[in-house]
């Protein structure tokens, strides 16, 4: 073995070639599993080729911070990362400029800082990398430009790929390096001098690296957590290869919300997280942190129920469900067909971005299920939103001409295209959603609670109907039913409308909306139907001998008597968009059905801790003055009680992604949407927004 001395730590070379420091009585990686224990952890944890391929208008460079420089071998596997996406980008953008049919792909640039309080010498870092051929193209570009000599407190400046990939390797200690590093100002008050200047966050990824813990406790320090919070852009990610609690627990403090996630190789487990902070000065968008639940206690039966129980489940938390019905799903998840596919604008607003990620789970969500074997009816047959009129053909020529969204989620059809998917005459294109289809919502709640059933964590009660509910004096909740007095811990509200009538969501702006759906005979011509069609209404292809066609809407009634005009209604529509095409008549409606929707006004839906409506009213009555006063205030809540609800006529699209929120609220694992939809879902919206405007009640 060859012993060197790096400003006071001891580099020996083991038999393997691999570096030990004698100082941490540690080896810097694992000769044999060490290329992919990085990359799994860092590169995947963080979901780096991703992250690089989203380009934005206001961000054109991704930084990344790395404690921890050690042999480079991070750094290498970023820099092939990035050549590896750069090359495909470059072959991929000369194909569709033959084809002259989309815009080039931009990657985005990397701003790599690295901090290594012991630097490796050239000669140690050139002998320690041998070991990775793969790597070596790569390690050639770092080697030309790594310092001969390295001195504490320098900074070294390396670029790479014509400066679109930089390292500034900072010789130093990692809390120190960070407490000097500051991002540019947001607004520099130079003639001001002795007002707070804010900065800019700096960081989109943290390559949270080092010796372990056990061996170098002084690095993994709560300074360094507040440092990494500090410099970090919302959003911000990081991985590391330790889950001690401690760094869990001082990472979760600063704002990041964290999660073990499963490693194969040495490493059965990493650490992963996010930073999700409310915005600076709207303290009524913070979500409140609760310890993990060991038990939930669910109102519903439907599909929000059936996500929830499923989501809640996998993380090893028991559910008790209560349903007012005979059976589950026999509220608005009855219906024999319903169609799968997202609410998509012309422009990229916050309402389609939001359904759109919520259609991915979706699909993501059912297809798990039916791996595991719980099967359900379905047909991805596609979607096509039918330009009956003038007004659709505008907005579909709008749509082709802005090409905003990929293809394989929507895209224009003309009429020729469009009577080849429908496999019928069509007078009309429109928009066709590859990807969507219909599902037997019914069959598909059954299917998901049986997957929490499998866990062995769930309990449904049917024939118990809540009728109020209250809260104890030990911040439990009592629950009022036809079969007695029932106490939950922590009380999750899906009940849809019905929940409506309950005293606490009287103030919550949700509403109830009558919808009736007609199931059809099938005829020579409806058979022939092979894809879902949307015009004013909905048109499925047949399932067990039916087609279902709808819906009606109607505000303000409880009321769910099917009722022959609202077939005749269903009919109508029909007619107006495709004339002459089934010539159904009365006697064709095999049956109706009417069921209620819980909607919003502005078509979000609602999830999340329940707000106390009277606290808010004190606690922000300023904003009413000013709607951009800063109040720090956190959200004044109804502790251990929560709603899942407002899903209108898309539950079966926003159920899924609606779970994944709940389940990061009661866990405190990461949220999978940001903080600005956070609040776009939060409960408590329609309160603030009423405070603004003045609005009594």
């Amino acid at each position: 073995m060859t012993e060197f001395n790096n400003h006071h730590n001891a580099i020996i070379f083991t038999e393997n070639g691999v570096p030990f420091s004698t100082q941490f009585d540690d080896i810097y990686f694992d000769s044999k599993t060490g290329f992919t224990q990085s990359q799994q952890v860092f590169i995947e944890g963080n979901k780096l080729p991703q992250r690089l391929l989203n380009v934005q208008q206001s961000a054109s460079t991704l930084t990344i911070a790395e404690t921890g420089f050690g042999t480079g071998l991070n750094f290498l596997l970023t820099l092939r990362t990035y050549h590896l996406l750069a090359t495909a980008l470059n072959q991929n953008n000369k194909q569709n400029n033959k084809q002259n049919n989309k815009q080039d792909q931009q990657l985005l640039n990397i701003n790599f800082i690295s901090i290594e309080k012991y630097p490796l010498t050239k000669t140690q870092l050139t002998q320690a990398l041998t070991l990775f051929p793969e790597l070596k193209q790569y390690t050639q570009l770092l080697l030309e430009q790594y310092p001969e000599q390295t001195i504490t407190k320098a900074t070294h400046q390396l670029s790479f790929f014509a400066g679109r990939v930089t390292l500034t390797l900072l010789i130093d200690d990692a809390t120190q390096a960070l407490t000097n590093l500051y991002p540019a100002p947001k607004t520099p008050h130079y003639n001001c001098p002795n007002k707070a200047i804010h900065y800019r966050p700096l960081v989109d990824i943290w390559y949270l690296d080092g010796f372990s813990p056990e061996k170098n406790p002084q690095m993994w320090s709560k300074e360094l957590f507040a440092q990494m919070a500090r410099l970090s852009k919302q959003q911000a990610t990081f991985a590391t290869f330790t889950v001690a609690g401690f760094v869990r627990r001082g990472l979760s403090e600063v704002g990041f919300r964290v999660q073990k996630q499963a490693a194969s190789g040495q490493k059965k487990e990493i650490l992963v997280g996010i930073l999700q902070t409310a915005q600076h000065g709207k303290g009524y968008q913070q979500r409140p942190k609760i310890t993990k639940p060991q038990q939930v206690t669910i109102i519903g039966g439907g599909i929000a129920s059936a996500c929830a129980a499923y989501a809640l489940t996998k993380q090893g938390i028991k559910v008790v469900l209560y349903c007012k019905d005979s059976d589950i799903a026999q509220g608005a998840s009855s219906n024999a067909i319903g169609a799968l596919f997202p609410l998509i604008h012309q422009n990229k607003d916050d309402i389609s971005i939001f359904y759109q990620q919520a259609f991915w789970r979706a699909k993501q969500l059912y297809q798990e299920i039916t791996l595991q074997g719980f099967e359900f009816s379905h047909d991805w047959c596609g979607l096509l939103d039918l330009a009956f009129n003038d007004k659709r053909k505008a907005f579909q020529q709008k749509f082709a001409q802005l090409k905003l969204w990929p293809k394989d989620l929507l895209h224009s059809v003309n009429s020729e295209t469009a009577n080849k998917l429908a496999n019928l005459p069509l007078n009309d294109g429109g928009l066709f959603y590859p990807q969507a289809g219909w599902i037997a919502p019914q069959e598909l709640v059954q299917q998901l609670f049986n997957a929490a059933k499998q866990t062995g964590r769930l309990k449904i009660n049917c024939h118990t109907e809540l009728t109020d509910i209250k809260q104890n004096e030990d911040k439990t909740w009592q629950l009022n039913t036809n079969k007695g007095e029932i106490k939950a811990n922590v009380l999750l509200l899906c009940g849809g409308a019905e929940a409506i009538k309950l005293q606490l969501l009287k103030q919550s702006s949700l509403v109830a909306i009558r919808g009736q759906v007609s199931s059809m005979q099938p005829n020579e011509q409806s058979r022939k139907l092979n894809t879902v069609i949307c015009h004013k209404g909905y048109l499925t292809p047949q399932h067990n001998n039916q087609h279902c066609i709808g819906a009606t809407f109607q505000r303000g009634t409880f009321d769910i008597t099917p009722k022959t005009e609202e077939d005749s209604y269903n009919l109508n529509m029909l007619e107006q968009s495709m004339p002459d095409l089934f010539n159904w008549q009365l006697n064709a409606v095999i049956s109706s059905k009417a069921r209620l929707r819980c909607a919003t006004p502005d078509h979000f839906p609602m999830v999340g801790a329940m707000p106390n409506v009277e606290q808010h009213k004190t606690v922000y009555a300023h904003l009413a003055k000013d709607k951009n006063f800063t109040v720090h205030t956190p959200t004044p809540n109804l502790e251990n009680l929560y709603i899942l609800t407002g899903l209108g006529a898309r539950g079966l699209c926003t159920a899924p992604l609606l779970a994944d929120i709940l389940v990061a609220d009661l866990c405190g694992t990461p949220y999978p949407v940001d903080h600005k939809m956070l609040y776009n879902l939060a409960p408590n919206r329609f309160i603030i927004k009423a405070i603004v405007k003045g609005i009594k009640g």
